[in-house]
């Protein structure tokens, strides 16, 4: 994340803050966790996801977002 590390000793500029993220998945699940996790993905709206996965998002989208920004200023 930058700018959010430690300040450098010499020149008391702001450092990247560096992180390493390990998910981990179950790998066997019983009937009832199946069915919860399937709650759960319906809850968010169904497999598209759209609202919850930024990454989801297409490019013409996000085009789209940049000239509306433009737009709105």
């Amino acid at each position: 994340m930058k700018g959010k590390g430690v300040k450098s000793v010499r020149g008391g500029m702001q450092g990247d803050l560096m992180c390493h993220i390990v998910v981990e998945t179950p790998v066997k699940l019983n009937e009832k966790q199946k069915e919860l996790l399937k709650e759960f993905g319906e809850s968010l709206g169904g497999t598209s996801g759209e609202k919850n996965s930024p990454r989801s998002k297409s490019f013409l989208d996000g085009v789209k977002k940049f000239f509306d920004d433009l737009t709105n200023k």
